[in-house]
C-alpha cells in the first residue's frame, strides 16, 4: 500500500509512540489504507549525546541514509508500493524533505512545512540564526553545500510548500526561495502561506489553519500517488504551470 514518511523537526526533537493533536493527517491517511513511517533519525533526542550530535556540521549528508535505507528496505520486502511513497516534514523535517527530494527519486509527492531552503540566508534572518551557525553548522562553506537550493536542479517530485507567514524561526523567505527555484525549473509546485502563522502555528495557531494544513497534506499526497493504470512514477520534470498559479 501507500507510504507517508514524516520527518520531525528540531533537529533534536523526536517522535513519541502515540498519537498527537498536530499530525491528525496521520489518522486520516491510515483510515485510507496508508502506512506512516515516523523515524527517529540521528540527531533525535532520547538516545544519548553521541546520537544527538551525530549530524552536527552534516545536516542532510549525515542523516539522509537513516531515511532512505528504511524506505528501501520496506520496498525490497514488498511491504509498500514503490510507486506510492510520499514525504513530509516540518521545520528541520521540512529542510530534510527538500533535501531528500533532490537526493532520491523514491518520493512521488513531497510536502515540506516551515522549511529551510538556504542556510546562509536563514542564519542571517532567523531568530535562531546565531545558534544554528554556532552549534549546528559552523562553517559558512558547509552551510552553502548543505542547503537544498544547492541541489535543487535534481528535484522532480510534485511539491506542496506550507509555511507560516509570520514565522521568525524559519522565515517565509525560505519557502518563497524554494517555490521560486522549483517553479522556474518546471517542477509542479504550490505554496500556501498562512497569514499570522508563527513557526508553531501547526501546534497552537488558529484551528482553521491547523485543519487546513492537515487537509492539504492529505489531498496532496493522495492526489499525487494515485496511479489508476499502474504506471511508473514520472522522473522527468512536468510542464510548467500557468503563470500566476500559486
Amino acid at each position: 500500500g501507500p507510504l507517508l514518511v514524516d520527518l520531525h523537526g528540531g533537529p533534536h526533537n523526536c517522535w513519541a509512540p502515540h498519537a498527537d493533536p498536530v499530525h491528525l493527517y496521520h489518522q486520516e491517511l491510515v483510515s485510507r489504507g496508508w502506512t506512516i513511517l515516523a523515524l527517529n533519525i540521528r540527531g533525535s533526542d532520547g538516545y544519548g549525546e553521541d546520537f544527538l550530535t551525530a549530524a552536527v556540521d552534516a545536516w542532510g549528508e549525515g542523516d539522509e541514509r537513516d531515511v532512505l535505507e528504511p524506505v528501501g528496505a520496506l520496498v525490497a520486502e514488498g511491504l509498500v508500493d514503490p510507486e506510492r511513497i510520499a514525504l513530509t516534514g516540518y521545520s528541520y523535517g521540512g529542510y530534510l524533505s527538500c533535501w531528500l527530494s533532490a537526493r532520491s527519486d523514491f518520493f512521488a509527492a513531497v510536502v515540506p512545512g516551515g522549511l529551510i531552503a538556504d542556510l546562509p540566508s536563514l542564519v542571517a534572518t532567523s531568530v535562531e540564526g546565531l545558534e544554528i551557525a554556532h552549534e549546528e553548522i559552523a562553517d559558512a562553506d558547509r552551510r552553502r553545500e548543505l542547503s537544498p537550493l544547492a541541489h535543487v536542479d535534481a528535484v522532480r517530485a510534485p511539491t506542496l510548500i506550507l509555511h507560516g507567514l509570520a514565522d521568525d524561526v524559519c522565515p517565509a523567505g525560505q519557502a518563497e526561495q524554494w517555490f521560486h527555484a522549483l517553479r522556474t525549473r518546471g517542477v509542479t509546485v504550490r505554496m500556501v502561506l498562512y497569514p499570522g502563522g508563527s513557526h508553531l502555528f501547526v501546534l497552537n495557531g488558529r484551528p482553521s489553519q491547523r485543519a487546513d494544513y492537515c487537509r492539504r497534506v492529505v489531498d496532496w499526497v493522495t492526489g499525487h500517488t494515485l496511479r489508476p493504470f499502474g504506471g511508473p512514477v514520472p522522473h522527468a520534470a512536468p510542464a510548467p504551470e500557468p503563470a500566476g498559479s500559486r
